[in-house]
Parts: C-alpha cells; sequence; structure tokens
C-alpha cells in the first residue's frame, strides 16, 4: 500500500515527527511518503493559518496525490479534509484528528483532546462536532506553548517539564471520565507513549490511527 502523508506547514522536523508514528503502523510492504509546504508557516497556531492550510493541503495533494492508496492529512484541525474528499472521490482520505477521534470511539464513551494555545480550543470543539462525534468529547485541554520560539519546538518538546505540563493539563478530563485523549497538534507528535505512561491511559497519535484506517479500507477492496 502506498500512503501520502500531507503537512501544510513548513517544516521538514514537524513533518517528521508525523511520519514515525506513522511509519510504525505499516505493514511490511507498505511505503509511506511524507510532503510538506515550502510557503507555509512552520507551525501552524491561529486560525488565519488554518484556513490558509486548507489551500495549501490541496495544492499538495495536486503534486504528490497521484498513484497513491491513500492520504492521510498531517494537521490536526484536519484542514481541506471535506475539499479534498469532493475533489478526489475515489481515493480515501482521513484526517489525523478525525482518525484519532474515530479510534477513541473504540475504547470508551467519551474521549478527550489535548492541544496547544487558548485561541484553538473553539476550533477543535467545533471539528469534532462537525464529524458527528461532539457527544463523545469529554473537553479540549489546553496546554500553553513552550517557551521557544516555533522552529525549536518540534525538536525539544519532549522534556519532562514539557511532559508533566501536558498531563497536568489533561487531568481534569479524565477525572470527568475521558477514557483517552487524542492529541490535537502535528508538534505534539511522537509524545503519545510516554503521555500515556504518565497518565495511564491511552493517549491517540493521529498518523497512526489514520495508517490503522487506511490500510483496513485498502484490505476490503
Amino acid at each position: 500500500m502506498h500512503i501520502v502523508l500531507i503537512n501544510p506547514n513548513s517544516s521538514a522536523a514537524v513533518t517528521e515527527a508525523l511520519a514515525l508514528p506513522a511509519r510504525a503502523m505499516l505493514g511490511p510492504e507498505d511505503v509511506l511518503q511524507a510532503h510538506y509546504s515550502r510557503v507555509g508557516p512552520v507551525v501552524i497556531q491561529t486560525p488565519e493559518q488554518v484556513l490558509q492550510a486548507a489551500d495549501e493541503v490541496l495544492a499538495l495533494a495536486q503534486q504528490h496525490a497521484h498513484h497513491c492508496d491513500g492520504v492521510i492529512i498531517g494537521m490536526s484541525l484536519d484542514a481541506g479534509l471535506a475539499s479534498l474528499r469532493a475533489q478526489w472521490p475515489t481515493l480515501p482520505v482521513v484526517g489525523m484528528t478525525e482518525a484519532a477521534c474515530l479510534h477513541a470511539c473504540l475504547l470508551g464513551p467519551r474521549f478527550g483532546l489535548l492541544t496547544l494555545g487558548a485561541d484553538m480550543a473553539q476550533l477543535y470543539q467545533a471539528h469534532v462536532a462537525s464529524l458527528g462525534l461532539g457527544h463523545r468529547l469529554e473537553g479540549v485541554a489546553v496546554a500553553p506553548w513552550p517557551a521557544l520560539s516555533p522552529h525549536a519546538q518540534a525538536e525539544q518538546v519532549q522534556t519532562e517539564a514539557f511532559l508533566q505540563l501536558l498531563a497536568h493539563a489533561c487531568q481534569p478530563l479524565l477525572e470527568q471520565g475521558a477514557a483517552s485523549i487524542v492529541l490535537a497538534g502535528a508538534v505534539l507528535s511522537g509524545l503519545g507513549r510516554a503521555l500515556g505512561a504518565m497518565l495511564g491511559v491511552p493517549v491517540l497519535e493521529g498518523t497512526a490511527c489514520a495508517v490503522g484506517l487506511l490500510r483496513s479500507v485498502h484490505a476490503q477492496r
């Protein structure tokens, strides 16, 4: 199976962080190619950048998605998901957060979502509702961006202090009944295992969940 991962930001490091959990889910004959923007922001942090990202997703698909078996949108608000599906109706397309939320529904009646930056919380709530899963969302936990430049985040977020900050943000959702946590933010990719060990519940990596869904669809065709 040939899977294309599209990241509408312009960070090679973030793109590789997105690809690593996805590659861990590949079968022996599967191939994943990851592509990122040359014009987008390094990290998508604002609602305005989300809108711009949707156009970049479509442009990257036009460049790289021909002849593949499935596409993963490697942007945690799944920007461009509906448009890309409309444009490529026979190609399986899945958003990373869409995939993680669907996976979370198998783990318990309700799940939580973790992101960075308070400006994004309402956008994630609206996105999960648009997926038809708003009634399964316990809430959105928000942690502050680390005190680093955006260019450094992908390389430096995996620190013990930052993981503790994320775990603290998630704790109220677990106390309210969330059975799992969806990571929502490309720069959080790769933290699922370590954060899950801290919290004692599954912490879901969107791109890994997306590969699982695409492989299932491919096997049944």
